[in-house]
């Protein structure tokens, strides 16, 4: 009995003084912290370049001509030979314009109804009456270029190329007939100027890219709140360029529009500076044109934000293996000259604070954020090994990984919705209608500062606008 007491007691001395001596070594061999960053950091961003095709089409070139420009093209009293015969002719729009493209031109059909009636005749006034009044139509081609003036409005250089008479103009009473054809010709000739002059006029002051333009231009240097927790931080855009260059083809008038646009960081919009007006229209020089916009967004998040949220997930939180448990009871993330670091303050047997670190890096395969090379430190390691709870090392490391992957994932998230703000504030309505395809994040550089975690998306997206209708205002008769 008594040999069993004292090997008890021999296996209990050395179980106790085994607990001592890891509580001891747990307690002299605390991890050392990777050094913190201690300096705050200026981020720069990139010139965003946004190439906006605005498109409209020919069609509803048509269409607002057609709404614009009714009634009389020709009313007019004419003498025939030598002024003796006076007859009054009136030429009308009744049928629709149609407008065309070959790709470099457009091309405006007229359709003119011909009504003639002698009103006085050497014959008599008896006779005048029995003449049948002309009855016929005429179709004027109308060709023109298309550019933009230094406002932003459709500039055209109309020219009547040609015109066919559906029946030759002929005033006739029995046998007797005139030819009245000639002087017609001669009238629309002469009316030409007038009729070009004014679709030139009525083109240029109501076709206009203008509004559309500067709707982009000026919400673009609005501020976008990207942090809505006190200290308020805006993403502001200072427009610094816009170029254009309009194109036909045979069913759109498109301006390839390149704007160049330079992002600031600001925490206080009353201090903002003001909108920089729209310049005048200058010509992009390139020949080619890139249908993809380059934007860089900038977001980030603080450490306090990461430490609170980490901390309202983790603290308290219990993890076991192989009959050891550790429990968690404070975590705080900082940068450090190894990247990202997680402190971690355990409780239980392997009471220590332990430090796992990582590179946050943007994989663009997947469009996702991950911490790169995240593990403990190799002291950190030793504690775990050294108290048997091994095991424990990669339980804790990847429930920490996961949740910071989904915090820092919330803001690349965030990115579509800060592009579409800049680009497509209030453009949705009536008159336009604004795209945004195949938005991807080619790369996002991270920086760590000893604030925030700072990201820069680098943003490729192909957006594009159509013109819906243009404002008719009010309507013209092409008369003298």
């Amino acid at each position: 009995m008594k040999k069993v007491l004292i090997t008890i007691g021999a296996f209990a001395a050395v179980i106790i003084s085994t607990v001592l001596v890891l509580l001891v070594f747990v307690e002299t061999h605390q991890p050392k912290p990777p050094k913190a960053i201690k300096e705050k950091i200026s981020i720069d961003i990139p010139v965003s370049t946004i190439n906006l095709p605005i498109t409209y089409r020919v069609e509803q070139l048509a269409d607002y001509l057609n709404r614009k420009i009714t009634g009389t093209f020709l009313e007019k009293y004419v003498f025939l030979n030598s002024g003796k015969e006076e007859i009054y002719l009136s030429l009308t729009k009744q049928e629709k314009i149609t407008v065309s493209s070959t790709g470099e031109e457009l091309i405006c059909t007229l359709p003119l109804v011909v009504d003639g009636t002698v009103i006085n005749s050497s014959l008599g006034e008896a006779l005048s009456k029995l003449f049948k009044p002309v009855q016929t139509g005429i179709v004027i081609t109308l060709a023109t270029p298309i550019a933009l003036d230094s406002n932003w409005n459709l500039s055209t250089r109309f020219e009547i190329r040609g015109y066919r008479w559906l029946s030759e103009p002929i005033l006739q009473i029995g046998p007797f007939k005139i030819h009245i054809k000639e002087h017609l010709d001669k009238e629309i000739q002469e009316k030409s100027n007038y009729l070009t002059h004014l679709l030139d006029q009525q083109i240029n002051e109501e076709v206009s890219l203008q509004p559309t333009v500067w709707g982009v231009w000026k919400d673009l240097q609005k501020p976008i709140l990207i942090n809505k927790s006190p200290p308020e931080v805006w993403l502001r855009f200072v427009c610094d360029d816009i170029q254009g260059k309009i194109e036909l083809d045979t069913e759109t008038i498109t301006c390839f529009t390149r704007l160049k646009a330079k992002p600031l960081i600001i925490t206080d919009t009353t201090t903002a500076v003001k909108t920089v007006p729209l310049p005048k229209f200058t010509l992009l020089p390139e020949t080619k044109k890139v249908p993809i916009s380059s934007l860089y967004i900038y977001a980030y998040s603080s450490f306090a934000e990461i430490n609170d949220q980490l901390n309202s997930f983790f603290r308290g939180k219990t993890y076991s293996a192989k009959g050891h448990t550790v429990a968690i009871k404070n975590i705080h993330a900082y940068a450090s000259v190894n990247g990202l670091t997680i402190a971690v303050q355990t409780d239980g047997v392997l009471k220590s604070k332990l430090f796992v670190s990582g590179q946050p890096v943007f994989d663009t395969s997947s469009q996702k954020l991950e911490i790169q090379d995240f593990d403990f430190s190799a002291d950190s390691k030793n504690v775990f090994m050294q108290a048997g709870e091994e095991l424990l090392h990669n339980q804790i490391k990847d429930a920490i990984a996961s949740r910071l992957h989904l915090n820092l994932d919330s803001l690349i998230n965030r990115v579509p919705e800060l592009v579409h703000n800049a680009i497509a504030k209030g453009k949705a309505g009536k008159t336009i209608s604004l795209t945004l395809n195949g938005l991807t994040i080619k790369s996002c550089d991270i920086q760590l500062g000893a604030e925030k975690i700072h990201l820069v998306a680098h943003v490729l997206t192909e957006a594009d606008i159509h013109l819906k209708r243009i404002k008719t205002g009010k309507r013209i008769d092409i008369t003298d």
